[in-house]
């Protein structure tokens, strides 16, 4: 079955997470790129100083922050200086000043504090701090029985400042295990059981996350109405399947939810859903083991598992979707699609560990210990697995150093918030305690004088909006209520879902030394810049990926740096391949052509991240590399791997693809036609087949423009095949090669790329189809009247655009106009060029 005619290519809008655009993820991409990732020099200018709001309060009041209980919102100056700051949680961290943008009647502050009132500070002390971060700390304390509830504000009124009392309610002080052992956090979590059971609950995602949490406080009041509701979920889901049409999203919630459930009543009335949803999840897997928005398309021997079509993965998704099968085995569904899912997955996500983050999709390792909450579901799946201890203690450990990273996250921290906390209890009790204390300032800040909570966040990071901007308004991550989010972190020490510790053993926990071991590396990203050069490099022997990433970051930056280029060479050659890892990225970060020797010899090297950094590394010196050009292509040609079967140490083949953007996206590229021209032919080639599209898409400007005659005669079948088979991981970007491609073989007119170009018309889908169609309908018009051949095909494309038929593609008359143009081209076209034929690839 074809791509464009796959059912699991259809169009996405009614997924109610379909807020996941391309455009949002380049905005993320883009945010990234221009400072989190990057070296220190190169992070983002600092913004303009906030605003005096007692001068002037003419601010966006549509987006605010919840004032915890004390029945405010407020304006805070939320720009931060540079990219990892947002990443970091430093969102407010320039604000010295809250805007009062609303009072809630009958709140605590009702009558002494009005909107368009300025906060200076607490007490009689101005702000010298994130004032956000300032006021959580200051309700946390008032909240002591010694403080009496009594909070003090610096208030600026018409001129006039004085400190203000606010009188909030009392509910002790959290405990040092908290939430764990904590009058506090059982206080917190009734309240919002209150609020929570009076919600609604509906056949959504949304939904089962609300179950879930009535699940999570083991109350037995509760239990006839979490019945009738996964009856009721389950009656609706019995014969889902065959994988073709998956809803990822929705239905891997639901099996978390039916499962857990089933788990603590054992009612046998909705094991035929869970059985329904697990096996049908299974089948529409991936053969990475990922999941996008939807399921994979067939391969092309129409057999389940394939790749997951345009858009891509997404792993938000995927690891809700693999959670939902785990527990559906631990139910008892039993079926070898199942069991094969799981190993696909846990090859998958185990990849990453002791590399980094689980990346947005079939991407590399992002060096952030969590990133809306991908880190601690994989702590989850790995952990309920039972048989995966090391991966679930690392992402444990994780999500443990990541109570910096929640405010952080694609469209939104809403993942975060409902993950975060759940990944650091896989790591026991201390390490619960340990993520709750950091993050406690933000818990007591989203926390309502009602006692329930609200959702503040923003695309990426910062305030949040509500529909009528009011205390009391609704304030949600696309319909995931916080009261249900909230009440699954506070219920964790209760243990009675899987999710929140029910199976967690003694003897799985993190030690003291662990948990300790990751808040210091959670908070690295500051430390580093007191540190000494020599504490830089005893850095890259750090358990935590990310402070080994962060150490040669900074280290690449110290003026003293290149001075230390002998030692880092001598330790990248080094038996430590942590210690490694950070000696080659901190060389790569320095562009020392002078370790190019040890780059190339690492690229063959066991320790599959180690090349990664080695190829990276090349790929920063870029064009000094030339004369080690002849030896990178050797060993690349050497160590290239089949597609299948998968090599699971390095599944994407990420190291293969910095080499690829090394040799065709730097000053590299003008070397490759001084080499061997078979040697790189086959570099060309093997490049072509790389796993990942974006590593595939970096050919696309070297098929444009730098190939001769000659080189595509030779190279065409590698071409060709590139055009017609889109990468296997990474779909996202997988039509760029085959744009690129198409470009070479109509520039010289060969016979085949007519067919090619109808076939890519058809799957030219979505984002950046405004700029491939006309580009590929020119190509077929310069073949003339031998394009007549394509005439049907672009016909019918262009009527399927015109009724809607067409996924991904909208109603767009100048698409069809284009379209009909072309056709009306070829067919009064007289002549033809020469057409030559590609040669068979084996006779090359």
């Amino acid at each position: 079955m074809s791509p464009a005619s796959h059912p699991a290519f259809a169009s996405t809008s009614n997924n109610p997470m379909n807020t996941h655009t391309h455009s949002h993820f380049l905005a993320s991409t883009i945010l990234i790129a221009a400072g989190a990732f990057m070296p220190a020099g190169h992070l983002a200018a600092t913004p303009p100083a906030p605003p005096d709001l007692t001068q002037s309060s003419t601010v966006d009041r549509t987006l605010t922050f919840n004032l915890g209980a004390t029945g405010l919102r407020g304006w805070i100056y939320s720009k931060p200086a540079t990219a990892l700051d947002a990443i970091q949680g430093r969102t407010t961290a320039a604000s010295r000043q809250i805007l009062v943008t609303h009072v809630g009647n009958n709140s605590p502050a009702s009558g002494v504090m009005e909107v368009n009132d300025v906060i200076l500070g607490v007490g009689d002390t101005r702000f010298s701090d994130d004032a956000r971060k300032s006021f959580a700390r200051a309700i946390t304390e008032a909240e002591k029985v010694e403080n009496g509830g009594i909070l003090k504000l610096l208030r600026f009124r018409a001129g006039k400042t004085e400190t203000v009392r606010l009188k909030l309610r009392v509910l002790g002080s959290y405990s040092a295990t908290a939430p764990y052992d904590c009058p506090k956090s059982r206080l917190i979590l009734a309240d919002a059981c209150k609020a929570l059971e009076k919600e609604p609950l509906d056949d959504s995602w949304c939904g089962a996350v609300s179950g879930l949490a009535l699940l999570a406080t083991g109350k037995p009041e509760y239990l006839p109405r979490v019945r009738e509701f996964a009856r009721a979920m389950a009656s609706k889901n019995l014969e889902l399947g065959n994988g073709d049409h998956c809803d990822s999203w929705g239905w891997g919630f639901k099996d978390i939810f039916l499962s857990e459930y089933y788990l603590a009543t054992g009612d046998k009335e909705v094991m035929p859903a869970i059985t329904a949803f697990t096996v049908t999840l299974a089948r529409g897997q991936s053969l990475y083991g990922t999941f996008g928005h939807g399921g994979s398309w067939r391969t092309p021997e129409g057999k389940l598992h394939g790749s997951i079509p345009p858009y891509g993965p997404v792993n938000q998704a995927g690891l809700t979707a693999n959670l939902g099968i785990v527990m559906g085995k631990k139910c008892g569904v039993n079926d070898s699609e199942v069991d094969a899912a799981i190993g696909r997955a846990s090859k998958f996500f185990g990849y990453f560990v002791d590399k980094g983050c689980i990346p947005y999709g079939e991407h590399e390792p992002i060096p952030l210990h969590d990133n809306n909450g991908k880190s601690a579901m994989a702590a989850l799946l790995f952990k309920l697995q039972g048989n995966r201890p090391a991966e679930a203690r690392f992402f444990a450990k994780m999500s443990t150093a990541a109570y910096e990273n929640r405010e952080y996250g694609h469209t939104g921290q809403g993942f975060s918030y409902l993950w975060g906390g759940l990944g650091a209890h896989v790591g026991g009790p201390a390490a619960g305690a340990a993520f709750f204390k950091e993050s406690a300032w933000h818990l007591d800040l989203v926390r309502r004088c009602d006692g329930t909570f609200t959702y503040d966040g923003g695309e990426q990071h910062g305030p949040g909006r509500t529909e009528d901007n009011t205390y009391y308004g609704k304030s949600s991550y696309n319909g995931l209520s916080p009261n249900a989010t909230y009440v699954l972190t506070y219920a964790a020490p209760l243990r009675k879902l899987c999710i929140t510790g029910k199976e967690l053993k003694k003897e799985e926990c993190l030690s003291k030394a662990e948990v300790a071991a990751a808040i210091v590396s959670g908070r690295f990203d500051l430390d580093r810049t007191k540190m000494s050069e020599q504490q830089l490099v005893a850095a890259f022997g750090d358990w935590s990926p990310v402070v080994r990433f962060r150490a040669a970051e900074e280290l690449s930056g110290r003026p003293g740096a290149k001075a230390m280029v002998p030692q880092l060479i001598a330790l990248a050659e080094g038996k430590d391949v942590h210690v490694a890892q950070g000696a080659c990225e901190t060389l790569g970060n320095l562009k020392c052509a002078q370790a190019l020797p040890v780059y190339v010899s690492l690229l063959s090297h066991e320790d599959r991240w180690l090349r990664y950094k080695a190829a990276q590394a090349i790929r920063k010196v870029g064009g000094e590399a030339a004369p080690e050009l002849p030896e990178i292509l050797k060993t690349f040609v050497k160590t290239e791997e089949p597609l299948q079967p998968i090599n699971w140490a390095d599944p994407i083949q990420f190291a293969h693809g910095q080499i690829v953007g090394a040799l065709f996206t730097t000053d590299l590229v003008n070397s490759l036609q001084t080499v061997d021209t078979k040697l790189r032919y086959a570099a060309v080639g093997v490049a072509s087949r790389n796993a990942d599209g974006m590593a595939r898409g970096h050919l696309k400007g070297y098929f444009e423009s730098k190939l001769s005659a000659e080189d595509v005669k030779a190279l065409a079948p590698d071409i060709l095949a590139a055009v017609k088979n889109i990468a296997p991981a990474d779909t996202m970007f997988g039509q760029d090669i085959r744009m690129g491609g198409t470009v070479a073989l109509s520039k010289y007119h060969y016979q085949e790329g007519i067919r090619a170009l109808a076939e890519l018309l058809k799957v030219i889908n979505g984002h950046g189809s405004e700029t491939r169609i006309p580009s590929i309908l020119n190509q077929l018009k310069s073949y003339g009247k031998a394009a007549r051949c394509a005439i049907p095909d672009m016909k019918e494309f262009s009527l399927m655009i015109q009724h809607g038929e067409m996924p991904d593609h909208p109603v767009n008359l100048k698409k069809v106009a284009d379209i009909n143009e072309a056709i009306k081209f070829i067919e009064n076209a007289t002549d033809q060029p020469e057409m030559p034929r590609v040669a068979p690839a084996d006779s090359k």
